[in-house]
């Protein structure tokens, strides 16, 4: 029964939805940070003959819109 899980979802859907859990369990001060820590960002750089360009930060809206 402890591995039953791996049948119905992948590992990555399994620990989303126990963090999720876990958050919602927590206290209100304690959900707020630890929502803030869940927040990803995405950065790239282009790179050309060997040397980085300078890094641009998507926000979650603009990565929605070039996925």
């Amino acid at each position: 029964m402890g591995a039953s899980w791996r049948s119905l979802f992948t590992y990555n859907k399994f620990a989303q939805i126990t963090a999720r859990a876990v958050r919602s369990s927590l206290k209100e001060e304690q959900r707020l940070a630890a929502e803030k820590r869940g927040v990803s960002t995405l950065r790239y750089q282009k790179w050309e003959n060997g040397k980085g360009g300078a890094q641009v930060v998507l926000s979650e809206e603009e990565a929605a819109k070039t996925a």
